[in-house]
């Protein structure tokens, strides 16, 4: 591996081609099965669900937070994400591809192979050999931590975050080595993509400021231009953040300096200890007071703080320093100086782990500089722990295909966390209703004020009819958070259920007094309004939904029964032909042709019937009102074909089997 010829061949620009092309597709291969999984756990609010992200045009991604637009409000640190790179990303995505999760995780994928050729340019330039940033590529493509990160849509964040720095430091080395100031535009552009893409990349000017240092050249006179350029760069980054995401940080409050300390040193210990030992995976690593104490892994921490540097007082290890001083600040924002997102998450690992790839190579490349066989030995070890851990990675992945296969492997990983359970239940609440509330108790059990099993329960405990136990079990939620829109929102709604529209009412106006603007809660409440037999105002609180959000669909087809009642068959046509045009499913173009039956318009309302059932064949609500059409113009035969097939899809349907008796033919009379 380290013979001449192959070194040689591979420091030309057609080798370099080669060794980045071969990271690259090494990295496709290992997560291709990744494409064919579906959107899971935060993916449905950030991209599936995000009524902003659907409605919005690009250039507004910009003025608002990571999480606005989510159907449940996102409070805490989380609140103030602000990485408009990554949103816009999703809106492309979302508009390009129809909602398809086949493409969000092709470009997660492709994205991912991008970031991996970045790091491996990086390696390029601090070894000048090929042939060892082809090693170091191939560990950091393989590297089974960052399966979260490629095979969860939502980890998209960490890996523009590593492909924008990847190619900002690689520019930068560059200029070093070819005198060239020219790529500090490319610094430049890079840093921005890599701020936009999230909050880490604000310590990248101070890479930028020390990177001389580190690598051993000399400062540029003009150096100060490149520092200052980043520095203006962050600040107008702070401007766009601070018009976007009103408001600071929340800084956790009450905690003494030596339990942060110790927060801070177990939390960089745990990621070094990951990445040199990934096997043992967690899906979530819950809030744990164990982490305010110390534990073993501050020692690892420490052995890790203290050894490069001493490694690094050999000359031929200087370089080390560089990837030293990249560990330690992109781990800083994750190890809980402050806590400003998850206590931990393999994710988190995917840009201090390309750091610690640099120093182990630039350790094996130049700890060995006379022993060519040993350098082949250590070559080969290296590629086949690449191997290895694109194994772990490839076994790992699987766990990312659905919610119930994620939740299910996070209930197994951390039994201790009542979010596991909650978020199992609700991945399996459609199907399994009862496994699902055993579920949500078990997380209630293990924290009674866990306000999402209580909600969560109850609205699902109200879909099975349970209405007294529903509305307990959202009355806690409301105790446990008085102004949450969503608690108020869901408990209106289980009193409509119940049939006591009065109560409904008390708490809707109770929820819209808190959040006057929010289109949802005047919808639910026109529901309250018309179940107490307040028509008129039950039509105006609808009417103030649309002015809300134009896109509440569900407004306008209520708005639209209401105005059918009324006789007003034209206004509510025009309504049902918006929500069909927007949303042209099968359940939305049958409702429509209903309308115009009742409207006398038989003949458009067949042609909305058959647009249904092209989109659908399986509608048994358009197959049964075209059969019914169908057979009160005279056409017994065509009647007979629909009725036929509405009744082999839905046996139990006693009108069908009805329908299906009455247009049998006749027995013709025997002779």
């Amino acid at each position: 591996m380290g013979g001449q010829p192959l070194q040689e061949r591979l420091r030309t620009r057609v080798g370099m081609a080669v060794v980045l092309a071969a990271v690259a597709l090494f990295a496709t291969a290992l997560y291709l099965p990744a494409t064919r999984y579906g959107l899971v756990w935060d993916d449905s609010s950030l991209i599936a669900d995000n009524s902003l992200l659907t409605n919005s045009r690009p250039a507004a991604v910009f003025s608002r937070g990571f999480w606005a637009g989510s159907p449940e409000p996102v409070t805490g640190p989380a609140a103030a994400y602000y990485r408009p790179l990554v949103t816009l990303s999703f809106w492309l995505d979302l508009h390009l591809s129809n909602a398809n999760p086949r493409w969000f995780h092709t470009v997660n994928l492709l994205l991912y192979a991008l970031a991996a050729a970045a790091v491996t340019l990086v390696l390029w330039e601090l070894l000048h050999s090929g042939v060892w940033a082809l090693l170091g590529g191939l560990l950091f493509a393989a590297h089974s931590s960052h399966v979260e990160s490629v095979a969860f849509v939502s980890g998209r964040t960490d890996i523009m975050l590593t492909l924008f720095t990847g190619i900002a430091a690689f520019a930068l080395l560059r200029s070093f080595r070819k005198h060239d100031r020219r790529w500090w535009f490319v610094v430049l552009a890079a840093f921005g993509g890599a701020v936009l893409s999230k909050e880490t990349a604000v310590l990248f000017p101070l890479l930028v400021a020390l990177a001389p240092l580190l690598v051993g050249v000399r400062y540029d006179r003009r150096y100060w231009l490149i520092v200052l350029a980043c520095l203006a760069i962050l600040g107008g980054y702070f401007l766009l953040r601070a018009a976007a995401v009103p408001g600071p940080i929340p800084i956790e409050q009450g905690v003494g300096f030596g339990s942060r300390v110790a927060t801070v040193g177990n939390t960089a210990g745990l990621y070094i200890k990951l990445f040199f030992w990934p096997f043992d995976h967690r899906a979530k690593y819950p809030a744990s007071d164990a982490f305010s104490v110390p534990t073993q892994n501050i020692i690892l921490a420490l052995l890790f703080v203290v050894t490069i540097p001493l490694l690094a007082l050999k000359r031929r290890f200087g370089a080390a320093l560089w990837g030293y001083v990249w560990t330690i600040l992109f781990l800083l924002p994750v190890a809980n100086i402050s806590s400003i997102g998850p206590l931990a998450a393999e994710r988190l690992l995917l840009l201090p782990s390309a750091g610690i790839v640099m120093v182990l190579l630039i350790a094996f490349s130049r700890l060995l500089t006379f022993r060519v066989a040993a350098r082949r030995v250590v070559g080969v070890a290296l590629a086949l722990v690449a191997l290895l851990l694109g194994i772990d990675t490839m076994l790992r992945s699987r766990i990312w295909q659905n919610n119930e296969t994620l939740f299910t492997a996070m209930v197994r990983e951390a039994p201790e966390a009542p979010s596991a359970y909650a978020n199992l239940a609700d991945a399996i609440a459609g199907e399994r209703p009862d496994s699902a509330l055993a579920l949500y108790n078990r997380a209630l059990r293990l924290d009674q004020g866990y306000v999402h099993a209580y909600l969560h329960a109850g609205i699902l405990l109200s879909r099975k009819g349970d209405h007294r136990n529903a509305i307990h079990h959202l009355r806690l939620a409301n105790e446990l958070e008085p102004n949450s829109a969503t608690a108020l929102n869901n408990l209106g709604l289980a009193f409509i259920a119940a049939g006591q529209p009065e109560s409904a009412l008390a708490t809707l106006d109770r929820a819209v007094s808190i959040h006057s603007g929010s289109a949802p809660l005047h919808l639910n409440r026109a529901s309250a309004l018309a179940a107490a037999g307040r028509t008129a105002e039950a039509e105006t609180d609808l009417h103030l939904a649309l002015e809300l959000d134009s896109t509440l669909h569900p407004a306008r087809v209520l708005l639209a029964d209401r105005l059918r009642l009324r006789g007003l068959y034209d206004s509510a046509a025009l309504l049902l032909e918006q929500v069909a045009r927007s949303e042209p499913t099968a359940a939305n173009l049958n409702r429509l042709g209903s309308l115009l039956v009742a409207a006398g318009d038989s003949a458009r309302a067949e042609k909305y019937y058959e647009s249904a059932l092209r989109l659908d064949s399986t509608c048994v609500p358009a197959l049964y009102n075209l059969s019914v059409l169908t057979a009160a113009r005279g056409d017994s035969v065509a009647a007979r074909v629909w009725a036929e097939q509405a009744f082999r899809l839905r046996t139990d349907l006693e009108a069908v089997r009805e329908l299906r008796e009455q247009l049998a033919p006749s027995p013709v009379p025997r002779p």
